[in-house]
């Protein structure tokens, strides 16, 4: 080779590595151009997205407290489990969970578990039930929304879009085919899901190596993660309230769990279990179709929980708190290093409530306690009565002087922690929410023996039908399929309330008649009205029947033993609780305004007054000011007797007329009056609206008819029945096709003035007034309003607002907002009145013939009371398995009363047998003035230490009488 071609080959291989050199320095130098300059922003972001994360810090909910600072319900650093996804964690995502599920079941923690699909495997392995569980929630139209937008979020909308329309948006979509589309997604089984999902969450490859139940334990996790990817870094909770000792578990294996980390965050904590659940309520995960008022408010739907009931519900905006921020530093598994910064959570509001937590323990615990003294007795022949079934009941107790609630009680109770420990309860919250009244009502009348017992059943049943088909005749009518849930064919209602509900609050949401315990009332309004007086007797001996000779009422004495209590003035009356003393009054009364609607309003004038109810015309609110959800019951009174009895005429009428024959026994073609589900074709549903809305105009006359305070005239109801069944027979092609003949018509017509004139005599006769002297009839309150009642009349006549709650307090302790009484009404009844009232209830607990004597004979601190029983049915109860209502009302002392108490058991039997209760709550109330006089004093509870003295043999069953 030459000189010059060796020079230029040199020269060759050094221009190229030359070249290289330059293409190498210009690559790292535009690469950092690139990642300085140009997208400097962008790597550095993306930098301290992985090593630094902002996170929500849960602020702890305020305290609720009793009035002497006693927690009800706190807010405690609890451990938790979580998992943070990261590369690391990711790829050994199932050994970290087999390795953690391990750890939790060895250690009895529960994995949360709020998932909707739901898998059960039979006990041999062979069959696998798939589910979606709908908890609380029993309507249909709820579920399928429930349903639909779990299965959308989890992508089966845009699968069911691509199978029908290829290549759409949901945005291109008509409303028809979006219909289509929903319809389509709820046909998807539970059993499609889980197999979907096990491909979405990437388990194909070990579906056959696992059971169904890990699989679908990795799956509740990876969906959680998904859900709760939108909020960005977020660690997801595997499981809450890790005792300290799991937690350190955890902690120690940090080095084969990554992704795992073990924190703490503030945990709802009721002290006391299920003391005072009645009114501190529940918090609970936000339910579905509340989630964008909640997101719009500011929470975590994800997460966060919301008061659902109670206080806890009632006062959400000042019990949450203000969440905090912190600026966090991670490693690579997602653990946080070090905290860069952070802004503080604040604290809700301590909510300090009236109630005295030794009062609300010795209500409750004396409560259960009567229950189950009651229960144990069972049926006793010769009161009449079966307590059997006596396992739910209200105390409430108030300060006389200001409508603070001292104690509020509904049992049976239940624990609300269930409800704040997400996951860890669900088939507990389950029996409580929506238990299986299926099966639970067809053992309650196997086991009463219901079946050989008529009232329901007719004596024909009895003659001809099985045993096993006078069950089922039972079953349905009192525990009918509930029809609101459409193509329900399982779920029934207790229509009966013959089964506790124990988030049901029955102290202020209870309406039962008061029975007994009204007539304290009816001497009011006698005595107020002059139409009685202290000394005046009146003879009992045997049935009310002065004004109506048909009418059998008479005092309870007569109907047990067959004669009456003889001369029976006030104090008597209230003391031996004479049924036909007050008779008498009501009819005295009527009689004074005339005999006529204004005498029937008289009783009802002066429970208004009391707040036992309130005038259907004066505008005013329904309610006592209880800060919790009540119901408000009313008094007998004309104007709401006439729409009550006017639906009740109706509804015999209705009867009649599908029948085809009324009372006399005349015959005629049925008539079918009630209004048709707008269902089927166009036409026909054209058809069955015209139809409803004339079977509705027919109803509307009838009701106007029936209300009407004068009559109208035999020719002019005739004439107006028949016009208005032609109307009805003419809009519909089925009923015209049955060839009413005018012979048919006129004799409908007849029994609709029948029906219409039983109506207006009803609605017109003092009977219904006999029946609300003695707290039956159409009366109905809550044992609150009752308790209200007794404050109203020993406190000089002023009815206040009743309060659960005291004040607002800072987490300092300094007091933001104090509740102040306030009065509603002044009564402005005479002080003397007052005085003859108590004077009768001292003798119920102080006279050797008082209903209330044996509880209270020996105790030392003098008080006044009156005992009850209410009817639950005339002509079913027993049938029903059911009796009547115990109820007791007193206030104490005596002299200056301080404090009143209503305390009620379904089926109870009889009033003296509940006294003790209120006992319990005196004992507690004056217990410093007890132990002074007799420092050995036996109390019947001790909450203190959490125990009970109650002899069950001697305080409930001691008592008989109303």
């Amino acid at each position: 080779m030459s000189k010059k071609n060796k020079n230029k080959n040199e020269f060759s291989r050094f221009n190229v590595l030359v070249v290289i050199m330059i293409l190498i320095f210009s690559a790292i130098i535009w690469r950092l151009v690139n990642i300085q300059v140009i997208n400097g922003e962008l790597y550095r972001e993306t930098a301290n997205q992985q090593n630094h994360k902002m996170i929500s810090t849960v602020a702890p909910r305020g305290d609720i407290i009793d009035r002497n600072g006693k927690k009800l319900a706190e807010s405690k650093q609890s451990y938790i489990l979580t998992f943070t996804k990261t590369q690391e964690s990711e790829a050994s995502f199932f050994p970290t969970m087999d390795n953690v599920f391990k750890t939790l079941d060895a250690n009895k923690t529960i994995q949360i578990d709020d998932f909707l699909l739901k898998i059960k495997t039979s006990e041999d392995k062979k069959s696998t039930e798939y589910s979606f569980d709908f908890g609380k929630t029993l309507d249909k139209t709820t579920q399928n929304w429930i349903e639909l937008r779990f299965k959308k979020d989890r992508g089966f909308e845009e699968i069911v879009i691509k199978k029908l329309y290829k290549d759409k948006k949901i945005d291109d979509l008509t409303d028809e085919q979006k219909k289509k589309v929903d319809e389509d997604i709820l046909k998807i089984t539970p059993k499609e899901v889980y197999n979907e999902l096990i491909k979405q969450y990437g388990m194909i490859e070990i579906k056959d190596s696992k059971s169904k139940e890990l699989l679908r334990r990795y799956m509740l996790v990876k969906d959680t993660l998904k859900m709760q990817s939108f909020s960005g870094y977020k660690p997801i909770t595997i499981a809450n309230n890790l005792s300290k000792d799991v937690a350190g578990i955890f902690e120690q294996m940090q080095p084969e769990i990554p992704g795992i980390s073990v924190t703490t965050q503030p945990i709802r904590v009721y002290p006391g279990k299920d003391l005072g659940s009645a009114f501190l309520g529940y918090i609970s995960k936000i339910n579905p179709w509340d989630t964008d008022k909640y997101e719009e408010q500011g929470y975590d739907i994800s997460s966060d929980y919301i008061g659902t009931s109670g206080i806890e519900a009632a006062f959400e905006d000042v019990l949450r708190g203000t969440k905090g921020q912190e600026s966090i530093a991670v490693n690579k598994q997602g653990r946080k290093v070090s905290t860069l910064g952070q802004i503080e959570t604040y604290p809700g509001q301590t909510i300090q409530l009236n109630i005295d937590k030794n009062m609300q323990y010795a209500a409750e615990k004396s409560l259960d306690a009567v229950m189950l003294g009651l229960q144990k007795a069972g049926k006793n022949t010769g009161q009449s009565v079966d307590t059997t079934n006596a396992n739910r009941g209200a105390v409430v107790v108030l300060d006389v002087n200001t409508g603070k609630v001292l104690a509020l009680a509904s049992r049976p109770g239940y624990d609300p922690s269930i409800f704040a420990e997400s996951g860890n309860s669900t088939s507990e919250i389950n029996n409580l929410l929506n238990p299986n009244i299926a099966g639970m009502g067809l053992k309650y009348i196997q086991d009463r023996g219901l079946a050989n017992i008529t009232g329901v059943l007719s004596d024909k049943d009895m003659a001809e039908k099985s045993k096993a088909e006078r069950e089922n005749i039972l079953l349905n009518y009192m525990f009918p399929l509930d029809k609101s849930v459409a193509g329900n064919t399982t779920i029934r209602k207790d229509n009966n309330d013959i089964f506790p509900k124990s988030t049901f609050n029955y102290a202020t949401k209870s309406l039962i008649p008061p029975g007994s315990t009204f007539k304290p009332l009816t001497a009011i309004a006698g005595l107020e009205e002059g139409v009685i007086h202290a000394t005046d007797t009146v003879d009992d001996g045997g049935p009310y029947n002065k004004r109506y000779p048909s009418v059998t009422a008479a005092c309870w004495l007569y109907n047990e033993q067959g004669y009456g209590h003889g001369l029976v003035d006030l104090r008597k009356a209230m003391r031996v609780s004479c049924n036909y003393y007050f008779y008498d009054v009501a009819d005295k009364l009527f009689a004074k305004a005339g005999e006529n609607k204004a005498g029937l309003d008289l009783l009802a004038k002066y429970a208004w007054k009391f707040g036992l109810g309130i005038d259907p015309k004066s505008g005013a609110k329904p309610a006592t000011g209880i800060e919790i959800p009540e119901n408000f019951g009313q008094v007998y009174n004309y104007q709401s007797s006439k729409e009550i009895l006017a639906n009740i005429h109706i509804s015999n009428l209705v009867g009649f007329l599908q029948k085809g024959i009324n009372s006399t026994g005349s015959k005629y073609k049925p008539l079918d009056t009630v209004s048709q589900k707008e269902s089927g074709t166009k036409d026909q549903i054209q058809e069955i609206k015209k139809v409803n809305e004339k079977k509705l105009k027919f109803q509307a006359f009838l009701k106007t008819e029936m209300k009407k305070d004068n009559k109208s005239p035999y020719n002019s109801i005739k004439q107006s029945s028949q016009i208005a069944i032609k109307e009805v027979i003419e809009a519909s092609k089925t009923l015209k096709n049955n060839n009413y003949t005018d012979s048919d018509i006129r004799t409908m017509s007849e029994t609709i003035y029948s029906e219409i004139s039983n109506a207006n005599t009803e609605i017109n006769s003092a009977a219904n007034a006999y029946y609300a002297a003695i707290g039956q009839g159409f009366n109905a309150f809550t044992p609150l309003q009752l308790a209200n009642f007794v404050s109203t009349m020993v406190n000089g006549g002023n009815r206040y607002e009743t309060h659960l709650v005291d004040k607002f307090l800072d987490p300092d302790g300094n007091i933001i907002k104090e509740i102040k009484p306030v009065v509603l009404e002044k009564t402005n009844v005479d002080s003397k009145t007052i005085d003859l009232i108590k004077e009768g209830m001292l003798e119920v607990t102080s006279d050797i013939n008082g209903t209330a004597y044996s509880v209270f004979k020996d105790f030392p601190i003098q008080s006044g009371g009156k005992t009850g029983s209410a009817t639950f049915n005339d002509l079913t109860q027993t049938a029903l398995g059911r009796t009547s209502y115990g109820y007791y009302i007193g206030f104490a002392p005596y002299d200056k009363p301080k404090i009143a108490v209503c305390a009620v058991v379904f089926d109870g039997g009889h009033g003296g047998w509940v006294a003790p209760v209120a006992k319990a709550v005196y004992e507690q109330y004056f217990k410093a003035e007890l132990l002074k006089s007799d420092p050995k004093y036996k109390f019947m509870v001790n909450p203190d230490e959490n125990t009970s003295n109650i002899d069950l043999n001697t305080d409930v069953t001691g008592n008989g009488h109303d």
